[in-house]
């Protein structure tokens, strides 16, 4: 049974400006974010069969409402020869949504591994359109998948997947870790499909990309994403608290996550137990990981 890996970088959005165009493949956002070293691992098993069928699971779990995955794997089955049972198996090291970028993670992962098994030439910026236009048509974001094919920290200067879109990276020192907490799940289709929060986000997402564009460095981006989360209304005193004890604790600064019920704080590694430890103090250990920014993107 021919098999196939990939992995595929969690990626946070700190802003956006969701840009809805007359194609799911121009359509996108224009944003900031950042990718992490952890992500979502996707194993891929594929044997011939009279009649196609594709099972997911994640973390070896059945997962039917994994409709991301499904709508990119049925792209690249239109333009594979013959029929197949498949096994897609991600395992996530990140919360499934919590604004961690797990869908798009998912989706890539998916069509990049099954491009592999089944030996096809399709081309990296075909696969990344794939999972693009699976994101968007299914309300699970809009802009992740052009980032978690680059790494590190991002701009998104021009909607949708190649060769429409377009990206830029800030530089970052080595120096600098992630630390996340995570409350809960907040439902991005929901978001997406509501006209007044689209209108906000448009507005607040648009000014922050151009102060970005101003200042490129990490102090800018989060100063961006703190004026951003508080202009769209979604922070809450709990969030407030964590990002105000981030900054206290010598977080270079802190701010909530697009779109989910988290944070998320660039920490000098001086200061990274001092902000662990102020979490810790606050939430379940369980809620709070860290990590290093991913600078590679994918790989399989």
């Amino acid at each position: 049974m021919p098999e196939a890996t990939a992995f595929v970088p969690a990626h946070i959005s700190g802003f956006f400006q969701p840009c809805y165009l007359k194609t799911p493949e121009r359509t996108g956002s224009r944003n900031g974010g950042l990718c992490l070293d952890l992500g979502v691992f996707t194993k891929v098993r594929v044997k011939p069969a009279d009649r196609t069928k594709v099972k997911i699971s994640i973390d070896g779990k059945r997962a039917p409402e994994a409709k991301t995955t499904m709508s990119a794997v049925r792209q690249l089955l239109s333009v594979a020869s013959g029929s197949f049972e498949i096994e897609v198996d991600h395992y996530c090291q990140v919360p499934v949504g919590a604004g961690y970028g797990a869908s798009g993670a998912g989706a890539l992962g998916a069509v990049l591994a099954l491009s592999k098994a089944l030996k096809l030439r399709a081309s990296l910026k075909k696969l990344v359109g794939m999972a693009h236009v699976a994101e968007v048509t299914c309300g699970t974001g809009l802009g992740d998948v052009g980032a978690q094919i680059l790494g590190g920290l991002v701009t998104g200067l021009q909607p949708g997947a190649p060769p429409y879109g377009r990206w830029r990276r800030i530089p970052v020192s080595q120096d600098f870790r992630v630390i996340c907490a995570t409350l809960s799940p907040l439902f991005t289709k929901k978001f997406l499909h509501d006209s007044g929060f689209r209108r906000r986000a448009s507005k607040l997402g648009g000014l922050a990309l151009e102060n970005v564009v101003k200042r490129p460095t990490i102090e800018g981006f989060m100063l961006a994403s703190r004026e951003f989360a508080e202009g769209l209304g979604l922070l809450d005193g709990k969030l407030r608290t964590l990002i105000q004890t981030a900054e206290e604790a010598g977080a270079v600064g802190a701010s909530q996550i697009m779109i989910g019920r988290a944070i998320f704080a660039f920490v000098s590694t001086n200061k990274l137990e001092a902000v662990r430890h102020a979490f810790s103090e606050i939430l379940e250990p369980s809620s709070i990981f860290v990590t290093n920014i991913n600078r590679k993107g994918k790989f399989c």
